[in-house]
């Protein structure tokens, strides 16, 4: 078990739960929060070592989530995953710092791969 926390921010309450999964039968330990709003009220509660968000939410959306998480926690990786893998997006998340952008449909192999990177401090872009 690696003992690494993470945070899964996903609206869609079926990929949540499947992402949860994955993550926790690859030995992290996981957190889940439905929009970003919910994932800072989880920052007081917890500490994490990576993020990794929906880009699209009804209540602050993965860009602004990373952005906001930067502010508070400069290291932290997140990563982006979004069913919407267009060029302004994938920029916008770049210049933020984002970890990785990955686009749906989701590989869960990517995933863990671009997760197991960031972690290592590895920067995991892949392009839209």
């Amino acid at each position: 078990m690696s003992g690494e926390t993470i945070l899964i921010v996903e609206d869609d309450p079926e990929m949540r739960d499947l992402l949860r999964k994955v993550l926790e039968k690859e030995g992290y330990r996981v957190s889940v929060s439905g929009d970003g709003h919910q994932a800072l009220i989880a920052f007081d509660r917890e500490t994490f070592d990576l993020v990794v968000t929906d880009m699209l939410m009804p209540c602050d959306g993965g860009l602004e989530l990373l952005e906001t998480v930067h502010r508070i926690h400069p290291s932290l990786p997140v990563i982006i995953v979004t069913a919407f893998g267009d060029w302004h997006s994938y920029s916008r998340a770049l210049e933020l710092g984002a970890a990785a952008f990955i686009s749906k449909p989701l590989r869960m192999t990517e995933l863990i791969a671009a997760v197991h990177a960031a972690l290592a401090g590895r920067s995991a872009i892949a392009s839209p």
